[in-house]
């Protein structure tokens, strides 16, 4: 910065207010240890302090002089600053910029300061999904940092027509939120009303993406997932190919995709990375898993405590000679150990990974065979509950796996009560519920759902590599394109 263009800065500075910023940010951050305000010279409006907090600026944008004084000893001054370009704020501009690590340029009498560009966020450096396994595909991941998510994305689509739509969320977090869609492609209703949404938001503050999706989407279930939350780039840009619309925040690595389908949450990034083939066996495994972990342990309860006369003698034989001892009703028995098993998962995941493969394995053996042995349930239905353990972990999205969890005991809760026809009325309601649910405005089973305007071609689990425009389903009136 030289002394030409110093000048020039200080123009921006007006000293007519009676309120002056520096004894007012003073105030401000009155009991901020990391708080600074250093004199660094002066102007012919007086002297000229810097004011920004040590623990977030970076110490490479700024150089000083130390000048020898006959009177006064040393005296400091800046030399020259290293950063983006400056702007002028008001008090409470500049309370923000210092909050977000900027540096804020005034005198001891100005109303206003200039804002330089300082901070330097603290970050780790780019690594491998935490919550996705990738198997092909690019391995890198987003991190917590805003404009690095932004720079991955740009990588990956070098193209004008990406669009952001940046705001700030939260009274006293100031959280930088960002809506990220493509120009053309992302029906403009879906981007009005997300960004209505956001802008809507009334709140303290924002940790995570999860708590800004329920902002988002007041009116969605409060089981099933509104929209998928990634951190692949990968899964992100195809979203966005697709028609849908992304959502970022700045201090978290998940991402938000909306709108959501269920049928969203059984594809996995890969299924577009292999033959046609291969990806519809892969999503028909996993929608079978789905039904089996949902209905296998009821329908054990149904066709050996309700509906025994639906079984083959040799199976009802085997039934009871497994259950021989058992003290407990086969409902009361089910219930123990689908408890047991999630307290064994719940564990795996909050333990420390270092031990937390060893407890549970440990756990699940030991604590299998002893219960076995005391004849608290039978060898069959240890079977069964290993099978259920094993379709859950198969879901692609952690979030639909603790739906999968919760839906068990329902569907179980029928089994118990009415049998197998209690099975297919909980299969029922949850066909209701799950067609009345709107992800963003779109009904959350579109393709089939009653909130599609047309059909797609694929439902999701027939076809390889579907591609579909959400325009064409979408239900936001004028802003559909034909």
């Amino acid at each position: 910065m030289e002394p030409s263009k110093g000048a020039t800065m200080l123009q921006h500075l007006q000293h007519t207010s009676s309120e002056f910023l520096l004894s007012r940010l003073q105030e401000a951050f009155q009991h901020a240890a990391d708080f600074q305000a250093v004199c660094i010279g002066e102007s012919d409006a007086g002297k000229l302090y810097l004011l920004y907090l040590t623990t977030l600026v970076g110490s490479d944008h700024f150089i000083f002089n130390m000048n020898r004084q006959p009177q006064d000893g040393v005296l400091t001054t800046l030399h020259s600053y290293y950063g983006t370009s400056y702007s002028a704020g008001d008090f409470s501009a500049c309370e923000k910029a210092v909050c977000a690590g900027k540096t804020v340029l005034c005198t001891a009498e100005s109303a206003n300061g200039l804002i330089l560009a300082t901070e330097n966020p603290q970050q780790r450096g780019l690594q491998q999904p935490q919550t996705e396994n990738v198997i092909q595909g690019p391995m890198y991941g987003f991190i917590e940092n805003y404009q690095t998510n932004i720079a991955l994305i740009r990588q990956r689509m070098q193209t004008s027509r990406l669009k952001i739509w940046e705001t700030s969320v939260g009274d006293l977090t100031n959280t930088k939120v960002g809506v990220v869609y493509l120009d053309g492609v992302t029906d403009p209703g879906l981007v009005q009303y997300t960004c209505g949404q956001i802008s809507a938001i009334q709140a303290d503050g924002i940790q995570e993406s999860g708590e800004l999706l329920r902002f988002m989407n007041p009116g969605s279930s409060r089981l099933f997932p509104a929209a998928v939350t990634t951190e692949r780039p990968d899964r992100v840009t195809a979203s966005l190919l697709n028609g849908k619309i992304v959502v970022l925040m700045d201090g978290t690595p998940f991402s938000i995709i909306a709108p959501g389908s269920f049928f969203d949450f059984w594809e996995s990034p890969e299924d577009q990375y292999l033959t046609p083939l291969i990806a519809l066996f892969l999503r028909w495994l996993r929608f079978i898993a789905l039904m089996i972990n949902l209905f296998l342990p009821a329908l054990y309860v149904a066709i050996t405590s309700v509906n025994i006369d639906l079984n083959r003698l040799e199976i009802s034989l085997a039934a009871a000679g497994s259950r021989e001892g058992v003290p407990y009703p086969v409902w009361i028995e089910s219930l123990i150990m689908l408890f047991l098993l999630d307290c064994i998962v719940e564990a795996g995941i909050r333990l420390p990974r270092s031990i937390s493969s060893t407890v549970t394995m440990v756990g699940g053996v030991v604590l299998g065979q002893a219960i076995i042995q005391a004849n608290i349930v039978s060898n069959l239905l240890v079977i069964i509950v290993a099978t259920t353990a094993l379709t859950n972990f198969i879901v692609v999205d952690y979030q639909m796996g603790l739906v999968q969890r919760i839906l068990k005991y329902f569907t179980l809760a029928g089994a118990s009560v009415i049998g197998i026809l209690g099975i297919f009325i909980c299969f029922a309601i949850l066909v209701i519920c799950l067609s009345r649910i709107q992800s963003f405005g779109v009904s959350y089973l579109t393709p089939i759902g009653p909130g599609a305007r047309i059909r797609s071609l694929s439902l999701g689990l027939i076809g390889g590599s579907r591609k579909f425009s959400l325009s064409y389903w979408i239900t936001f009136g004028r802003g559909s394109r034909q």
